[in-house]
C-alpha cells in the first residue's frame, strides 16, 4: 500500500437489487456500448467525431491501479500524442475523467484523465480506498469479505513486519476465520478460502469489508425461468427473465485453445471465492481471492470476478467469462440453485432447478 496514500471514504456500502443493477451497467462498462452521439469508429485504431468530441463522462472509481506491467501516460488520449512516462504495475493514481479517444484496440475507445495526462482504460483497474471498521468479534462467526482497498500484502502474521504471502487487490473476496491485535496496536484478520485451504495468512482488518448476509441472498428467487445468453461475437452476456434481459454486461471470454465452449450449459456449482492457479512458463498465472465464480462445465468454466485487467469486450482468457467483480455477484445471487451463506462450495444438487447458460 503507498503510504502516501490516505484514507478516502469509510463509509460502509450495501446494495439492493435495483443499485446492484445500476452499479453492474456503470462498471461493465465504462467501456460497455459506447452510445455517444456523433461518435463513431472509423478505422481499427482510430475515432473520427461527425461532430464535436462527446463530453468527458465521470470516471467508474475515484481511482485507477495499473494492472499490467506499465501504462503509458500521454499528454492527450492517443499514442501518437507526448509520452509523458510509464506508470509501472500496482501504481495507484486519482481518475479524474473518461473520455473518448484513440481506440488502441477496436473494442474500446476510452481513456481516463490524469492529473498528468491519458492513460488507456484497458489496462486499470477502478478501484476506490475504503477503510472499515474492524469486527473483531465476528471472525468465529467465519465470514465473506471483499478487500476495499487498492491493494494490499498479506503476512505471515498478525504484523506489519512479518513476511509476506500474497499480494491481494480490491474486491478480491476471502474468508475471515480469525481475528487478532498486531504490534501496531491493530486489528488483522486472518484469511482461509481464497488463498488457501487451511488457515492462512493475515490482513489488516481495515482493508477488508465483512459481507452481511443479506448482501449474498438470492435475486428474484420467484422467477424460475430464467437464462443467460453469451455472444461470443459481441463479447455481451444478458440475463433474461421470461425471456426479458434484466441486465447486460461486456464480458472477456477465452482466447484462441482456450475458447470459452459454445453450446447449451448449467450451473453446476458456485463458490464465493476461489484461488485460480493455472498456465506454465509466461502464461502462468495465480489470482487469489477470484470474486463469487458460477461454474457452467466440469472442465472448470465460469462467470467470475476480475481484477487483473479491465479489458471487457475482447476474447483474453483461459475460457471463463471475466466480468466486473460486484457483476459476478449478482450472477452468482441469480442463478439457480441458490447457495447459502456460508457454503465455500455449493453443487447444484441433482435434479434441481438450475439456471441455463447459453454460450453462441
Amino acid at each position: 500500500m503507498d503510504k502516501a496514500m490516505k484514507p478516502m471514504n469509510d463509509k460502509r456500502r450495501s446494495l439492493n437489487r435495483r443499485a446492484m443493477l445500476k452499479m453492474a451497467g456503470g462498471i461493465a462498462g465504462a467501456a460497455l456500448l459506447a452510445s455517444f452521439a456523433g461518435a463513431r469508429i472509423a478505422r481499427a485504431n482510430s475515432v473520427e467525431f461527425a461532430e464535436d468530441p462527446p463530453p468527458p463522462l465521470p470516471p467508474p472509481a475515484s481511482l485507477g491501479r495499473v494492472a499490467t506491467w506499465g501504462v503509458e501516460i500521454r499528454e492527450s488520449p492517443s499514442r501518437k500524442s507526448k509520452l509523458i512516462r510509464t506508470a509501472r504495475r500496482d501504481e495507484v493514481f486519482a481518475l479524474r475523467e473518461q473520455v473518448v479517444g484513440e481506440a488502441v484496440m477496436t473494442h474500446n475507445i476510452f481513456w481516463f484523465k490524469l492529473d498528468e495526462g491519458y492513460a488507456y482504460s484497458s489496462w486499470i483497474q477502478p478501484v476506490e480506498e475504503i477503510y472499515n471498521t474492524p469486527e473483531p468479534e465476528r471472525a468465529k462467526e467465519r465470514f465473506w469479505g471483499e478487500l476495499t482497498v487498492p491493494l494490499t500484502d498479506s503476512r505471515f502474521q498478525p504484523d506489519p513486519k512479518a513476511g509476506r504471502s500474497a499480494r491481494l487487490y480490491y474486491t478480491g473476496v476471502f474468508r475471515v476465520i480469525d481475528a487478532a491485535a498486531g504490534p501496531d496496536e491493530q486489528w488483522w484478520y486472518r484469511l482461509q478460502e481464497g488463498v488457501t485451504y487451511s488457515p492462512g495468512p493475515w490482513v489488516p482488518a481495515t482493508h477488508i469489508r465483512r459481507f452481511d448476509p443479506s448482501e449474498l441472498t438470492p435475486l428474484s428467487p420467484e422467477v424460475e425461468d430464467k437464462k443467460i445468453v453469451v455472444d461470443l461475437k459481441t463479447q455481451t452476456m444478458t440475463a433474461l427473465e421470461h425471456g426479458e434481459p434484466v441486465l447486460t454486461t461486456r464480458v472477456a471470454s477465452g482466447f484462441g485453445a482456450f475458447r470459452t465452449p459454445a453450446g447449451t450449459h448449467k450451473v453446476l456449482f458456485k463458490y464465493p471465492t476461489a484461488r485460480m492457479i493455472g498456465g506454465s512458463g509466461s502464461d502462468a498465472y495465480d489470482l487469489p481471492g477470484v470474486a463469487f465464480p458460477t461454474f457452467i462445465t466440469w472442465s472448470g468454466v465460469a462467470i467470475h470476478g476480475t481484477y487483473w485487467h479491465n479489458d471487457y469486450g475482447r476474447p483474453r482468457s483461459h475460457g471463463c467469462l471475466n466480468v466486473p467483480s460486484p457483476v459476478a455477484r449478482w450472477f452468482w445471487r441469480w442463478t439457480a440453485p441458490i447457495a447459502p451463506y456460508d457454503a465455500a462450495t455449493f453443487y447444484t444438487p441433482q435434479g434441481a432447478p438450475a439456471t441455463t447458460v447459453v454460450v453462441a
